[in-house]
């Protein structure tokens, strides 16, 4: 029983010193890590910028939570610092992340506005596409010598903008349409995506892939490092068991290698002991942690990553996984997501469009596809599947702003998919339309 008169919140924190070094996005550390290789190749490549050449396009890329970005901004804090004491005209722009932008106008705007005063910013409305463009070629004129804007999960730039940015931008100068003739143009992009440049045209893979920096993910020694160093900032002294540090890296390496998940588990860990009012974090508290951190990343990317249609795509491919037979093609994908969009009340959009976010959805690593040849019956189709367990991607779902889109009889058609082979239902082939009446939409 709560009793209502009595305030329930404690004015202090016996587990957590500061919190802010587990959030891996918002925190800029003084140590890197085990990324001794990647800093020499980003250095050989931006040098050229010092001795008075053109600056190159940089492409960089790997997994999320493997520090590419945390390297980005080192490397470029000591090439403004190395410019300002050698007088070497140099403006860089960004980190801007792409993925928060829908539009090649909404992206654009907001470059040109990262090189305006406060005071002279663009209107998020009134132009074309075309002329933002060629506001943003006058302000790097303006501004003059050598220009680096960084783009990071440029994966996530929308398509009518991808020549623009990653071929035209880089070749502006030696462009005769645009006002630029003094300022010299770099790129530097940042991907979560590892086939980003190969499905791109030959031409912007040329420009872009010019210096290509890879970065793995880490082993367990190396993330054991790395979350040591986080949680000795992060936590009071001597709350951590001696275990914890090692079974979040473990998890972490064993899973993809990604920073991120393990600070998520350390921080997990951390409230699930201050619940308790435990005085000390444990290994029971760290597997507690790690056995709920897939949902909780999973919610993270129906909430914050996805746009409506995409998380839509998302739980339609996972719904159509989990049927009998298993098998996740695109007509059968896109039939169930228009009947649960329909049934959540949003908006239906066509097939060809089903494709795209399909596209983005595995660009983003959430599905992969395979092409199935059909033989004597001619042509092709792909199969997809998705990258996470399709148990832990419905129970995010289900927590999410989307769970009215699902299915309300989808944990007894999950609890067969969970079955061993010989106790899976004995369905005969179907078609699509007949599949589709296995769900109850709600």
């Amino acid at each position: 029983m709560v009793d209502v008169n009595e305030n329930p919140f404690d004015g202090t924190d016996s587990i957590f010193e500061r919190k802010q070094p587990l959030k891996k996005d918002t925190f800029t550390p003084d140590t890197i890590f085990h990324r001794d290789e990647e800093i020499e190749f980003y250095i050989n490549a931006l040098q050229d910028v010092i001795v008075g050449h053109d600056p190159n396009n940089v492409f960089v890329y790997g997994p999320t939570g493997v520090g590419k970005t945390a390297v980005t901004k080192w490397v470029r804090d000591k090439l403004e610092e190395k410019a300002e004491a050698e007088d070497i005209p140099l403006t860089v722009v960004g980190p801007i992340n792409c993925r928060n932008y829908r539009s090649a106008y909404a992206l654009v705007n907001t470059l040109v506005n990262e090189f305006r005063d406060p005071e002279n910013q663009l209107p998020e409305s009134g132009y074309s596409t075309d002329s933002v463009f060629e506001f943003l070629y006058e302000e790097i004129e303006a501004v003059g010598g050598n220009v680096l804007i960084i783009l990071d999960e440029i994966d996530n730039i929308p398509a009518d903008a991808r020549n623009d940015f990653l071929y035209e931008l880089p070749r502006a100068e030696a462009n005769e349409n645009t006002p630029i003739t003094d300022a010299k143009v770099g790129l530097i992009g940042i991907s979560n995506d590892l086939k980003f440049v190969d499905v791109l045209e030959p031409k912007v893979k040329s420009t872009l892939g010019e210096r290509e920096i890879k970065f793995g993910p880490y082993d367990a020694t190396e993330l054991r490092d790395i979350l040591g160093y986080y949680a000795d900032i992060a936590f009071r002294e001597d709350v951590l068991g001696e275990d914890v540090v090692p079974l979040a890296a473990a998890f972490s390496a064993q899973e993809r290698g990604d920073v991120r998940q393990g600070l998520r588990i350390l921080e997990k860990a951390g409230e699930y002991a201050r619940m308790e009012g435990a005085e000390g974090v444990t290994e029971a508290h760290t597997r507690r942690a790690t056995d709920t951190i897939e949902t909780d990343e999973l919610l993270d990317y129906f909430e914050h990553d996805l746009s409506s249609q995409q998380a839509l795509t998302y739980l339609a491919t996972t719904l159509a996984l989990i049927e009998p037979k298993h098998e996740a093609s695109t007509k059968r994908i896109y039939n169930l997501y228009s009947s649960i969009a329909e049934s959540s009340g949003r908006r239906v959009k066509s097939e060809r469009k089903i494709y795209e976010f399909l596209d983005q959805l595995s660009m983003q690593g959430l599905v992969r596809s395979a092409e199935r040849n059909l033989g004597r019956k001619g042509g092709r189709k792909y199969i997809y599947e998705v990258t996470d367990d399709p148990t832990d991607i419905i129970k995010a779902a289900l927590q999410s702003s989307y769970s009215d889109a699902v299915p309300s009889n989808v944990n007894g058609i999950l609890e067969h998919y969970l079955e061993d082979e010989a106790t899976e239902f004995e369905a005969p082939d179907t078609t699509d339309d007949e599949q589709q009446n296995l769900w109850q939409f709600t």
